[in-house]
């Protein structure tokens, strides 16, 4: 006997369509994930769907939200709940698919899985799970079972007073007239492209700077009466007008509100907007981080020296050759910074690695490196590229979270299995 999930669309109301079928009873959420993997495993784009449950936990139906593209389907929360809410579920898994077969979750799945869990706190409806289907394979990662805290009430509990600062910044415009609005979209080929549909929170801990140079104006407009940023958010998502050049307005988009010559940023978050209160002002120069490279470690001055290296593969390459040279010293890999505005005598600059040792410690008794997040990240590739030293000591603590793609912990040991060799309480990785 067959057993059908039924599909549902969203119009003025609730519609069939074609279902899903099994031959066993799809009684349990688990059932319903294993009759869609399949389903969704041959698809070459990305489709978002959910499945609404009822008070028992028994799929009710399941509804395909959004069909992107090879690599990405963007949707909003309104669309992912609205037939939970018309078929008066009681909870909800939602499912996308990867075409690429690559299960590792993205910024984006992590975004859309923390905005559903907040809406289901303001809706009373439970959501249970987001399942990612690897492309081709079927394969299925279970973002509750992998990410647990992103499920715990306690994660969210910062963010209602962050809307409601939000709500209080935009209502503070609505005592004035007129205001105007201005819908900006980061422009290809910006920096902002480092960013673009991360969250507020991934781009502070990543140190990186929200600016107006990295966008571009898509639309101008007055608001009317009654109208807020979220109403904004719905009309260029659901109805959008015919003369905006944009796509849907989305995480990393910024709208402008400006009154009697006040004008303030507001980002779209994961979770409603925050003000960005430097938006405007002008973008500082980054320093610029390279490597050196020493035949002499003892003193630069004797023997072949290089500077302005950018990558650790070419720094690498000569720190080898230096040590085949006919002078009896020490080769020296370094890290130097140069700040725009200072001469190349105030550069900082350290040895790293001395002969067949690199000591992070002695990252500490250079804080104008140390305060430098992507100097860290150059020590890094250093780490990942270099393998016949002894790495000793570990990276300062106040490093960012962004260290932990690079296979560092916080406190800089080496947690990720691949970069793991040997592990002593004195050595953060020995080979």
């Amino acid at each position: 006997m067959q057993h059908e999930l039924k599909q549902v669309e969203v119009r003025l109301k609730l519609t069939d369509k074609a279902g899903v079928f099994s031959m066993e009873r799809i009684d349990t959420p688990e059932k319903a994930v294993s009759v869609l993997a399949p389903v969704l495993a041959e698809l070459d784009r990305e489709e978002v769907c959910v499945v609404n449950l009822d008070g028992k936990g028994r799929p009710i139906n399941f509804n395909v939200v959004s069909i992107g593209s090879v690599n990405a389907s963007l949707v909003t929360g309104r669309e992912l709940y609205k037939t939970a809410i018309l078929c008066n579920a009681a909870g909800m898994i939602m499912l996308h698919n990867h075409p690429s077969s690559d299960l590792q979750m993205s910024r984006m799945d992590r975004d859309v899985t923390e905005k559903m869990m907040y809406a289901s706190f303001l809706l009373d409806i439970a959501f249970y799970d987001h399942i990612i289907v690897a492309g081709g394979t079927g394969e299925t990662f279970s973002i509750r079972e992998n990410v647990p805290e992103l499920f715990e009430p306690s994660h969210y509990a910062h963010l209602i007073s962050h809307v409601a600062d939000g709500v209080k910044e935009e209502a503070s415009y609505h005592g004035t007239s007129p205001v105007t609005y201005e819908i900006l979209q980061i422009k290809d080929g910006s920096n902002g492209e480092q960013y673009r549909f991360w969250g507020m929170n991934y781009v502070q801990e990543t140190g990186l700077q929200v600016n107006v140079s990295d966008y571009e104006s898509k639309y101008q407009g007055k608001l009317k009466p009654g109208e807020t940023l979220d109403t904004l958010y719905e009309r260029f998502n659901l109805h959008r007008p015919e003369d905006f050049t944009g796509h849907s307005l989305s995480v990393s988009d910024v709208i402008v509100l400006e009154s009697v010559g006040d004008k303030k940023a507001f980002y779209v978050d994961s979770f409603g907007f925050c003000e960005v209160e430097d938006f405007f002002a002008e973008k500082l120069e980054r320093a610029e981080i390279t490597f050196t490279v020493a035949e002499c470690g003892e003193f630069h001055s004797r023997g072949r020296y290089w500077d302005d290296i950018s990558n650790a593969e070419e720094a690498i390459a000569l720190w080898k050759e230096y040590q085949k040279g006919p002078l009896n010293g020490i080769p020296s890999i370094g890290i130097q910074i140069h700040k725009p505005g200072q001469t190349g005598m105030e550069d900082a600059q350290m040895d790293l690695v001395s002969g067949k040792k690199m000591d992070l410690d002695m990252l500490r008794y250079y804080p104008e490196i140390n305060a430098e997040e992507t100097a860290i990240q150059k020590v890094c590739e250093l780490v990942e590229n270099l393998h016949d030293v002894n790495v000793v000591g570990n990276i300062p603590e106040n490093m960012s979270a962004e260290l932990m793609i690079h296979g560092f912990n916080p406190k800089g040991e080496i947690y990720n299995e691949e970069l793991r060799k040997e592990l002593s309480p004195k050595h953060a990785k020995r080979i």
